[in-house]
């Protein structure tokens, strides 16, 4: 055998040991794991298996599969990302000679309209678990306190049943890059997240998070994400691409819709500076804007001026 070769596993796994190293949040961990794995599926679909045989237009190729496969920009900018950090890390570890991320460039972010839920909307979708179960009231709660405190969909998943304080509403989670932060709820979600609670208590409980699947154990996120668009399908809910960001999305802008302030939003979204918030802002600023476009007293008393004549 080879002694230069590095496996592409083994390289993975001495990766994945720098994370937990650096005690990263899970969610990052995770992210990591479904980048590089995809990446290893893809080489070893084209008979590449050494580390020191990927190459930049076989990196490349792989960025732009994603992209046929329907993967959005953004997605595909930190896929980038994730891989340039592993790359430097297996230079730096003297596990590859040249690093060929190097002579990878950066895809191209664009910008898209997120267009949040409407009112209307966001009560239909509430409306379609079947809470005669637990499941169901578990995902009520779900969809609730991500429409009502813009929770990440890693943030709701990894919330700890300990971490809820009932009595002042809020709850405390672990946002991006291990920061924790405590982010209030109404009434009529603490409602609705007091009804799951004691279902929860009556069924298998094998983990801390308090939304569980059904065998006690933390529920997946890629399930969550399924049951938010098949929910959304079965409300009938067109034009809006249904997923657990635009209920995050559609918290704020309703959050400034409904006066809210920017300052106050980048706290209970954690975001670190306000530069994503005041994207929220402008969003609002335009639905306002479309209203207006809509129902402005002028425009329908001239619309009906005309009709008359």
């Amino acid at each position: 055998m080879d002694t230069n070769t590095i496996g592409l596993q083994a390289a993975y796994e001495a990766f994945l040991s720098r994370c937990d190293a650096l005690n990263l949040a899970e969610g990052t961990v995770t992210w990591y794991r479904q980048v590089l794995g995809s990446l290893i599926r893809w080489s070893a679909s084209r008979g590449v298996r050494d580390l020191r045989a990927i190459t930049a237009p076989i990196l490349r190729d792989h960025l732009s599969s994603l992209r046929r496969r329907g993967q959005a920009s953004e997605t595909i900018l930190r896929t980038f990302g994730a891989m340039r950090c592993a790359f430097k890390f297996w230079k730096r570890e003297g596990l590859i000679a040249h690093n060929p991320m190097e002579l990878v460039e950066r895809p191209r972010r664009e910008r898209y309209l997120i267009r949040p839920l409407s009112a209307d909307q966001a009560l239909s979708l509430i409306a379609m678990p079947d809470t005669t179960r637990t499941d169901g009231l578990r995902d009520r709660a779900m969809i609730m306190l991500m429409l009502d405190s813009g929770l990440r969909i890693s943030e709701a998943l990894w919330l700890e049943a300990g971490r809820i304080d009932w009595k002042n509403r809020t709850l405390t989670v672990m946002g991006k890059g291990r920061k924790e932060r405590v982010v209030p709820f109404s009434a009529e979600t603490g409602q609705a997240l007091l009804e799951y609670a004691e279902a929860r208590e009556r069924g298998p409980i094998q983990a801390p998070q308090f939304l569980l699947g059904r065998t006690g154990k933390r529920f997946c996120r890629n399930k969550a994400r399924k049951l938010v668009r098949r929910y959304g399908k079965k409300a009938g809910i067109e034009g809006v691409r249904i997923s657990p960001h635009t209920l995050r999305h559609t918290f704020a802008v309703l959050y400034i819709r409904n006066g809210g302030d920017s300052f106050s939003l980048q706290e209970i979204l954690g975001h670190s500076t306000l530069e994503m918030t005041r994207h929220y802002v402008n969003l609002a600023r335009r639905d306002v804007a479309e209203q207006h476009r809509k129902f402005a007293p002028i425009a329908a008393l001239m619309h009906k001026n005309t009709e008359n004549i």
